[in-house]
């Protein structure tokens, strides 16, 4: 079925795709944002760390081609797009495109699987100014609905599990801890959870859900979820535990091994590759801890087939 005047928008949040876009890209995460010019040289060294390329873009265009391969073997024609709020594409330019196509509705999926102000409330209204600037006011605009609790998500991401378990020892497996991660946000942000994205629920309410349903998936039982990538003014409260606290809280007579997996996220990123591929393996290390972390959801079939079934829910 032909969707001439319908489009997918992947809305993400973006990363810089060479080095010497990093401190530009930086700049614009944090304009307005009153930082120490200590904290954002240590930003800018976590990027330089990895080779000063996010994966970020990279990921979402595999996600942006699987999505659209799959609606088109499912007989749907209907193009896909990515635009980002801190690297190009922007949505002024994607709506200037969208436009000049003729394209009247616009199905919006935001990169993330846990809804709060922080994490869908301030995408949608980055999206409202792109589509403003662009003169496409005209233009509808439907957001998917929350999907942190849908089975293929779940799957997914306990199919990602799976393939990290393959890679300890037999022997040990028994011996591992699971340690769930999302990026930390303001306490008071979590408490409002996020009507405009249909989600009363806390962010943290929603992801201790998810954490227990894919634990109830793979019958794991020793598990405890953690914040990472906390920012802002370190006198305010954000959400806890860190990654490195719950590590603390291993009992390490009875555990060899910690595998984390950072469900809050859909794709590897800068924070996922220096926040738990360095600093947190650092402190496995430091506490005797084998360490594993489990990929990302990504492209894999079953996330794509989720993003698949709720464009074609929302699309009408």
């Amino acid at each position: 079925m032909n969707s001439p005047d319908k489009a997918v928008l992947l809305i993400g949040f973006g990363g810089p795709k060479s080095l010497s876009e990093t401190r530009p890209f930086l700049e614009h995460v944090l304009q307005g944002v009153n930082i120490p010019e200590e904290r954002f040289k240590e930003v800018l060294h976590h990027y330089e760390v990895i080779g000063g390329v996010s994966p970020y873009i990279g990921y979402t265009e595999k996600q942006k081609s699987a999505l659209e391969a799959q609606l088109q073997n499912e007989n749907i024609s209907m193009p896909v797009w990515a635009g980002y709020r801190h690297s190009k594409p922007f949505f002024r330019d994607i709506f200037l495109e969208l436009k000049a196509k003729g394209i009247q509705k616009v199905i919006g999926f935001v990169l993330s699987p846990l809804r709060s102000y922080s994490s869908f409330g301030k995408y949608t209204e980055a999206v409202e100014v792109g589509r403003k600037e662009a003169g496409a006011e005209g233009m509808e605009i439907v957001y998917t609905e929350p999907f942190y609790l849908n089975p293929l998500f779940i799957e997914a991401q306990a199919d990602r599990i799976k393939e990290t378990i393959a890679s300890i020892p037999k022997e040990e497996a028994e011996k591992t801890f699971f340690i769930f991660s999302a990026h930390s946000i303001p306490v008071e942000i979590d408490r409002r959870g996020d009507p405009g994205g249909h989600e009363t629920r806390p962010y943290s309410e929603q992801f201790k859900m998810t954490a227990a349903l894919i634990c109830e998936t793979l019958g794991i039982k020793d598990w405890a979820v953690a914040y990472q990538s906390r920012s802002g003014n370190p006198r305010d409260p954000w959400l806890e535990p860190s990654v490195e606290e719950a590590m603390e809280r291993i009992d390490r007579k009875l555990f060899k091994n910690v595998l984390v997996t950072p469900s809050g996220f859909l794709c590897d990123n800068v924070e996922v590759l220096y926040d738990l591929d360095i600093e947190a393996k650092e402190k496995a290390r430091q506490l005797g801890l084998g360490y594993f972390r489990a990929k990302t959801v990504m492209d894999h079939p079953k996330f794509i087939a989720l993003m698949a079934t709720l464009v074609k829910k929302t699309r009408g």
